[in-house]
């Protein structure tokens, strides 16, 4: 896995106190909106209460009420200031805001409330439901899951949106949004540098999660990278996809640059390495090293052979004396004897090889004679 237990840094928990400064009830499990429902459940008490407080304030200032008796009219100074105090951010903007998830856009809720566009999460997300309801800010019993198992749905909260923030960035919204953030170079550069600071785009080396980390595609060199930062590159690149980054690129081709021509080229003293040389060559030497020392013995091998039949074929016993030169000592001399032996003997005669003369007219009857005699033998 490549969440951010795993890489050794603890991924920070959703606590409300931490926007409003306020402790968290016991009772609530990191909901944002949760104080929200409290205040409009006890809207009355509460309004009453304040404008009770502001009517007192105001006693004696020579300003009106608009309203009945003891419903005093806050100022807009102290009612924005209020207002902005109980207002508290969504789980979704709280959780891009969070460092090192600068890559991720705000995805709307209306679409994750679509069925249609969670199809198949169901079956790769651990406690699905409440990580959900979790990302949507909806309430939940919390008395029945423990505290190990809220950890275990903050986590799968932040898997499930990581694989819906990568399904949305392939509609026309998302896409824009992420085109802006391209536009601002949110993502980072290019490392590279002939590539002079090209914009780059998240992307990922596999659709399925916990395969590998986001990598950063640059549409100049057209080569991946790893992020610079090493909270960003903790990210499970299946959050992003295989898709997002050339799709984007082919349905806004203004942001396509221009392709990277610059090369670098190596020098010597200001002179350019020959591209034949061992420099450029050296695979290719190393791999023919041993196959051409093999193919010289064939061929060296072939060649006595080749030698050795021609000599048999025109002095007859010459393979004989060849053999006998390349074999051991001992078999030589016995060769050598065996040699010996056989020149002594008489040889037989050796018959032509060309067919016999045909026989004159004299002795033609003569063979028609012996014709009966040998067929009657």
């Amino acid at each position: 896995s490549f969440s951010r237990q795993s890489q050794g840094k603890a991924s920070p928990i959703w606590r409300p106190e931490r926007a409003t400064g306020r402790s968290r009830a016991p009772d609530r499990l990191r909901c944002p909106r949760r104080r929200e429902r409290t205040m409009t459940q006890n809207g009355d008490a509460d309004w009453d209460q304040l404008l009770e407080h502001q009517s007192q304030r105001l006693e004696g200032s020579g300003i009106g009420t608009s309203g009945p008796p003891g419903r005093g009219v806050p100022d807009l100074e102290e009612s924005s200031d209020l207002s902005g105090s109980e207002e508290e951010t969504t789980w979704i903007s709280w959780f891009c805001n969070l460092r090192g998830n600068e890559f991720f856009v705000e995805v709307d809720e209306a679409y994750i409330q679509d069925d249609f566009n969670l199809t198949g999460l169901a079956s790769m997300v651990p406690y699905y439901d409440y990580a959900l309801d979790l990302i949507l800010d909806l309430e939940f019993p919390t008395d029945v899951l423990t505290e190990e198992q809220q950890e275990l749905v903050e986590n799968a909260a932040e898997m499930l949106y990581g694989l819906i923030h990568a399904r949305y960035v392939l509609t026309n919204r998302g896409m824009d949004q992420m085109l802006e953030k391209y536009r601002r170079a949110e993502f980072g550069r290019c490392p590279r540098v002939l590539c002079r600071g090209q914009a780059v785009l998240p992307t990922g080396l596999s659709d399925m999660p916990r395969h590998d980390q986001v990598k950063i595609y640059c549409p100049s060199c057209r080569e991946v990278y790893t992020p610079k930062s090493s909270r960003q590159g903790s990210l499970d690149g299946a959050y992003f996809g295989t898709t997002f980054a050339h799709l984007m690129l082919m349905c806004h081709p203004e942001a396509i640059p221009n392709p990277g021509l610059d090369k670098y080229e190596p020098r010597i003293y200001g002179f350019r390495i020959s591209k034949k040389s061992i420099y450029y060559t050296r695979e290719e030497a190393g791999s023919n090293g041993a196959s051409g020392k093999s193919g010289a013995d064939h061929s060296s091998r072939r060649r006595l052979e080749s030698r050795s039949s021609a000599g048999r074929s025109a002095h007859g016993g010459g393979g004989a004396a060849t053999r006998t030169r390349d074999a051991p000592r001992g078999q030589s001399e016995t060769a050598a004897a065996g040699s010996t032996q056989r020149s002594s003997r008489p040889e037989a005669p050796k018959t032509a090889a060309h067919p016999p003369p045909a026989p004159s007219n004299d002795s033609a009857p003569a063979v028609e004679a012996e014709l009966p005699k040998t067929a009657a033998s």
